[in-house]
C-alpha cells in the first residue's frame, strides 16, 4: 500500500515550516548516542523521541555500522516517534552481527517499544514501562485523501502487531491488536509476563572477600586417653541453631547489626524511579 496523499501532503507542510519562518527555533536533537566501551561491548543509548525533528534513520544505521563489537547494549528511555524511523532500526538491529541487549532504562512508548522488539534479551529496570498502541498520525487533505489514510494507519497497526506477536506467541496478531486498540501500559514485571521482555533487572551482589589463611597450627601430641564420641544433635538442637552469616555477601550478619527498616513511601518510591 502506498504512502497516503493526505499524509504527503502534511509532510510537505512540515517541511516548509521548519525551513520557514520556524527554522531558527525548530532545532534537530540528536537522539541518539554511540559510546564504544571495549573492544566486545557497545552501548547505544536512545534517550529522546524518534525521528521528525531529531536524526534519521539513515544517520542511526551509519553509526551502528561502524560497530564491530560482539556485543550491543542498547538502553532505551523515549516516549517513541516515527514508526517508519523505528522499523528501519529495528531492521539494522536485528541484521547486525553482534548479539543486542535490550535495556529498558525508564520508557519504551510506542515506536520506541518497536525497536526494543529487535533484542537478543529485553531487561525492564526495575520502574520502568513500555507502551503498546495504535498508529496515529496527521494528514492534510479531502474526504478521499484522509479515508485513504485512515486505511492505511489500520495496515500499519496490522503490520506492527505481527511484531509483538513474533516476541510474545502467546497473544496472537489479532490479540495484540486489541491491545494495541487499547492504549496498553505495562510496568516490568507485566511486560515480562505478558511475554514482551524476558526479566526485571537485578542488581548482583559483590562477591565475599576471602578469608585471611590461618598459620598452620602444630601437630598436636596423641593423648592415651580414648575421646568420647560426639553425641548427634537433636531436632531441638537444629531448630535452635544460629546460622553463621559471614561470607555471604551480606551486609550485615544479623538483625541485631542491621538498622532499624524504615516504613515505605509508596508512591512517593514509585516517583523516585520516574525519570
Amino acid at each position: 500500500m502506498r504512502r497516503p496523499k493526505a499524509l504527503m501532503n502534511y509532510k510537505i507542510h512540515m517541511e516548509q515550516l521548519a525551513n520557514g519562518p520556524l527554522s531558527s527555533v525548530l532545532e534537530k536533537k540528536e537522539w541518539f548516542t554511540v559510546r564504544n566501551t571495549a573492544d566486545s561491548m557497545a552501548e547505544i543509548f536512545i534517550y529522546e523521541e524518534i525521528g521528525y525533528w531529531g536524526i534519521t534513520s539513515d544517520d542511526f544505521v551509519k553509526a551502528l555500522n561502524d560497530i564491530t563489537a560482539k556485543t550491543i547494549k542498547l538502553r532505551i528511555n523515549s516516549p517513541g516517534g516515527s514508526v517508519w524511523d523505528a522499523i528501519a532500526i529495528h531492521s539494522a538491529l536485528m541484521a547486525h552481527s553482534a548479539d543486542v541487549e535490550v535495556q529498558i532504562d525508564s520508557l519504551a512508548a510506542s515506536a520506541a517499544s518497536v525497536i526494543a522488539m529487535a533484542g537478543d534479551t529485553i531487561t525492564m529496570m526495575p520502574g520502568s514501562q513500555m507502551m503498546i498502541h495504535d498508529a496515529l498520525g496527521v494528514g492534510i487533505g479531502n474526504e478521499a485523501e484522509l479515508k485513504e489514510y485512515a486505511a492505511w494507519l489500520g495496515e500499519q497497526s496490522n503490520n506492527i502487531s505481527t511484531m509483538y506477536a513474533r516476541r510474545a506467541p502467546g497473544l496472537t496478531a489479532e490479540e495484540w491488536r486489541d491491545k494495541m486498540l487499547a492504549e496498553t501500559w505495562l510496568f516490568a514485571e507485566e511486560a515480562v509476563e505478558m511475554g514482551l521482555a524476558d526479566g526485571v533487572y537485578v542488581k548482583p551482589k559483590s562477591a565475599p572477600e576471602p578469608e585471611p589463611e590461618e598459620d598452620p597450627e602444630e601437630p598436636e601430641e596423641e593423648s592415651s586417653e580414648e575421646e568420647e564420641p560426639e553425641e548427634e544433635p537433636t531436632p531441638e538442637d537444629r531448630i535452635t541453631a544460629r546460622h553463621s552469616l559471614k561470607n555471604r555477601g551480606y551486609k550485615y550478619p544479623g538483625r541485631k547489626a542491621a538498622p532499624t527498616p524504615e516504613p515505605s513511601n509508596g508512591f512517593i518510591d514509585l516517583l523516585k524511579n520516574w525519570r
